[in-house]
């Protein structure tokens, strides 16, 4: 574990007996200052510090020090994504951890003698998270933090599922929940407040149809999108491949994926099977010619069975082939065929679109479904994508579909779905703003 550590010139003695303890812990100390008790400092320049380096992930918590506690506590939680708690006693420390998640503890360096200071962070380092029913209180206190979110009181938010992306097999591709156990992350999913998954499938045979509706029935689930990457990712089955053979078998894999979701009364999604164009130049055109032609072959089966292919934008660091949303409606508008629908990732979109908002709006006629992850791959609220305004935008152009959240299972895969299904409920109930007349 990594701690920043920091205190005012009053709490530099403690924060130096502090910072020795720690490391006797084998914990790694970032001592963000001051440096001395001789020469009169300012407590919220070091809870600038401390902030920058919690919220920004360089640090998993942070212990804030100045005379009472009072000044730098306020402080360090003027900055979002930090749950800071000015810690007078070992059960505060212990409910902050349990309810509240606190990732930096405060203390005053006046009031608390260094045995005191050192039973509170033992306790502190102790106690996990519960999760649970915190969640969604937590998940208010990041949405706080982002202006705006007033504004999706007036607008309605009930046609709006929740799903959160599975996936049987254990995988190469990270942003995925309970790989390798889908019964755990079903139930997850279930306990966590989420109205679908997303799963995604090597094969189409991965899974058998029949235990599969049944386990869905019994917790309450819907099947949102069959996702189809692994057959690139894993064995070179890929819709932009020169190799014939590869991108042929990237079409049966994904024309056996699409009767799967026929049964399912589910979309199938057309990301990272596309792979990336390798050839020279000089065969670019031809390769493009018949990666479209695999496409559409997929688009006129899928609108055959009557379902839906989701064309999802990734960033130019993971393929060199349709990077942003209008580089997908462009597609979609040469090809023609109304199988194909644009799936649209707020993490991509955060590296391609100047402004995601406009952009957003600019395809909205052809969005058939949303990923929901954020500017860092974690859970929604975890980054600084500015949530609230991206879902008044879908809504305000008339999206009513499922978002699903693609994201990276840390710092556990339970954490992660608690603190995507907790924040986005939160953007989707109403919060009573203004109170009543006495």
């Amino acid at each position: 574990m990594k701690i920043a550590i920091g205190s005012d010139h009053v709490g530099f003695p403690l924060k130096e007996e502090i910072a020795a303890y720690l490391r006797t812990m084998d914990v790694e100390v970032i001592d963000v200052g001051t440096e001395t008790a001789e020469v009169a400092v300012d407590y919220p320049d070091y809870a600038r510090k401390i902030a920058v380096s919690v919220s920004s992930g360089i640090c998993d918590r942070g212990i804030a020090i100045c005379g009472t506690g009072v000044g730098i506590s306020i402080a360090v939680n003027k900055y979002p994504g930090i749950r800071a708690v000015l810690c007078d006693s070992v059960h505060i420390a212990r409910q902050s951890r349990i309810h509240n998640d606190a990732n930096v503890l405060a203390m005053g360096a006046l009031i608390t003698k260094p045995a005191q200071a050192k039973e509170y962070i033992e306790a502190w380092l102790a106690t996990p998270f519960e999760g649970g029913r915190h969640l969604p209180r937590l998940a208010k206190l990041d949405i706080a933090f982002q202006q705006g979110w007033q504004d999706l009181s007036t607008l309605d938010r009930s046609k709006i599922k929740l799903g959160i992306a599975l996936s049987p097999r254990k995988s190469v591709f990270g942003p995925l929940m309970y790989a390798g156990d889908l019964t755990a992350g079903l139930r997850a999913a279930a306990e966590t407040g989420f109205d679908a998954v997303e799963i995604s499938l090597r094969v189409p045979g991965d899974l058998q149809l029949s235990p599969l509706q049944k386990e869905l029935q019994a917790l309450g689930l819907d099947v949102c999108a069959i996702a189809t990457g692994q057959s690139c990712l894993h064995d070179g089955f890929c819709l932009a491949s020169a190799d014939d053979e590869k991108r042929n078998g990237a079409v049966a894999r994904i024309k056996g994926h699409v009767d799967f979701a026929a049964e399912l009364g589910a979309k199938v999604i057309l990301g990272g099977i596309r792979g990336r164009f390798t050839v020279t130049d000089e065969k670019r055109d031809s390769t493009r010619k018949a990666a479209v032609a695999a496409v559409t072959a997929c688009a006129e089966y899928a609108d055959k069975k009557g379902v839906k292919l989701l064309l999802e934008p990734v960033n130019r660091y993971e393929t060199n082939w349709i990077n942003s949303v209008n580089d997908g409606l462009q597609l979609i508008e040469e090809i023609g065929n109304p199988a194909l629908q644009l799936l649209p990732d707020t993490y991509h979109m955060n590296i391609e679109s100047r402004d995601m908002l406009a952009s957003l709006s600019a395809v909205s006629k052809h969005i058939g479904y949303m990923h929901f992850s954020d500017s860092n791959r974690l859970a929604p609220g975890q980054g600084h994508i500015h949530f609230p305004a991206v879902l008044k935008t879908l809504i305000e152009d008339g999206y009513e579909g499922t978002i699903t959240s693609e994201i990276l299972p840390l710092p556990s895969d339970l954490e992660a779905m608690q603190q995507a299904a907790g924040y986005l409920r939160a953007l989707l109930n109403d919060w009573n703003v203004v109170g009543r007349a006495a």
